[in-house]
């Protein structure tokens, strides 16, 4: 007996074309808000949030230090961009996430939607995101870009006119291209 698996099933929604994938440092992205997401203890890890505490400076570690109290999983906050190209950066709070069993896609997955329902609320129309979630100590890069183009596209409709994902390596834009291809995004 052959087994036969069909292509993925492409899906029609006319607004993705409003997805970008672009190389560079978020920290480079000029548009309303930059997504990113800390741990609950609030200690900046990892490439991307040093990326932007540098460029933004010292004021943006200040903002969430005086400003962020008892933080718990899944809280979203907005802050200034300081030194950053955006307006705004959104930080979604998630787990410190030491092993295999904190990473629950349902955490990113929510955290990424509540982001992006605050980003419409605020009127924010160009959003970019890098790839969340996806470094040393995150969700294997697959998996992190499943969640990712999942909740962009939970949340993508007209009030947005582009949401970026701004990737560094090349293998991380190819794992982005392919997901966003297997639902149907051209780019």
């Amino acid at each position: 007996m052959d087994i036969v698996i069909p292509e993925q099933r492409k899906r029609s929604n006319p607004l993705l074309g409003r997805v970008k994938l672009v190389q560079g440092s978020i920290a480079e992205q000029d548009v309303d808000a930059i997504i990113s997401l800390i741990p609950q203890n609030l200690e900046y890890r990892g490439v991307i949030n040093e990326a932007l505490l540098k460029a933004a400076g010292e004021q943006l570690d200040q903002f969430v230090l005086e400003n962020v109290y008892k933080p718990r999983v899944g809280d979203v906050y907005a802050m200034p961009g300081f030194g950053l190209p955006s307006e705004h950066v959104l930080f979604g709070i998630t787990p410190d996430w030491r092993n295999d069993f904190d990473r629950e896609d349902g955490h990113l997955l929510s955290v990424l939607r509540k982001t992006l329902e605050l980003a419409r609320r605020m009127g924010l129309q160009k959003i970019a995101l890098p790839p969340l979630a996806s470094g040393r100590n995150g969700f294997p890069k697959r998996r992190a870009a499943r969640l990712i183009v999942q909740a962009i596209e939970d949340r993508l409709d007209e009030d947005f006119e582009e949401i970026r994902i701004a990737c560094i390596a090349d293998s991380t834009m190819r794992t982005f291209e392919e997901r966003l291809r297997a639902i149907g995004w051209s780019a």
